[in-house]
Parts: C-alpha cells; sequence; structure tokens
C-alpha cells in the first residue's frame, strides 16, 4: 500500500510543472536583499516595504556581516529586478524599491510559495 502511496505521489509531483530556472538566480545573499526590501517575512503585504539606493543598502549588509563588493550588489538587485522581485526607479543615485503593484505581488507571492515547497521540510 505505501509503495502505491508513493507512486501516486511522484505521478503528482511529474505532473506539476515548477520553473527551476529561479532556483539558479537564488541563494543567501538574495535572500539576504530581499529581507532589507520586503522586511523579515520576504512578505509584500508585511508593510515593512523600503527603497535603498545602491550605496546604502551596500552599507547595511555590510553592517550585517555580508561581505559583497558594491558592483556585485548593482548586478544582483538587477538581477533581482529581471526577476520581478524588485523595481529600479531611474533616479541618480539609483534607488530600488519593493515591488507595489498588487498583480506583481501576487507573482512575487506565488514565486515564494513555490521556493518554500521546495526548501522547506514537509511533515508526513
Amino acid at each position: 500500500m505505501k509503495e502505491n502511496s508513493t507512486l501516486s505521489s511522484l505521478e503528482i509531483k511529474a505532473e506539476e510543472k515548477i520553473d527551476l530556472t529561479i532556483l539558479s538566480k537564488f541563494d543567501v545573499i538574495n535572500v539576504k536583499i530581499l529581507q532589507k526590501f520586503y522586511g523579515k517575512t520576504i512578505d509584500p503585504f508585511s508593510g515593512e516595504i523600503n527603497s535603498y539606493d545602491v550605496k546604502s543598502l551596500h552599507e547595511f549588509l555590510k553592517r550585517e556581516g555580508l561581505k559583497i563588493n558594491i558592483e556585485t550588489l548593482r548586478k544582483r538587485l538587477d538581477n533581482l529586478v529581471s526577476l520581478n522581485f524588485l523595481e529600479k526607479v531611474d533616479t541618480y543615485p539609483r534607488i530600488y524599491t519593493a515591488v507595489r503593484d498588487l498583480e506583481k505581488i501576487k507573482i512575487i507571492q506565488s514565486k515564494i510559495m513555490m521556493l518554500r515547497s521546495i526548501f522547506e521540510p514537509k511533515n508526513e
């Protein structure tokens, strides 16, 4: 019976199409960066939404012990913009902000739920 149950579980997982390309662009540093914009919960509706210019964000991350040079941080921010987790404001100095569009927020939440389903342990 357990073998049959496992088979059903595998069949269901095989049918789900998960875009794993997002995982190749995600690591601890990106999560830390997102936490600065969305708060500790990385929830767009948490009310802890912030905006930063690259230099200010670099200083915050450096104080927290995250070693990253400013150009690498800029590239990571642009990467998060391309994944639609952040928005870039065309100002000088360049400002990055959390997404404020409701439809984009729903997409972010679905991506976060996908990441959680992959990385959080399942209670069985």
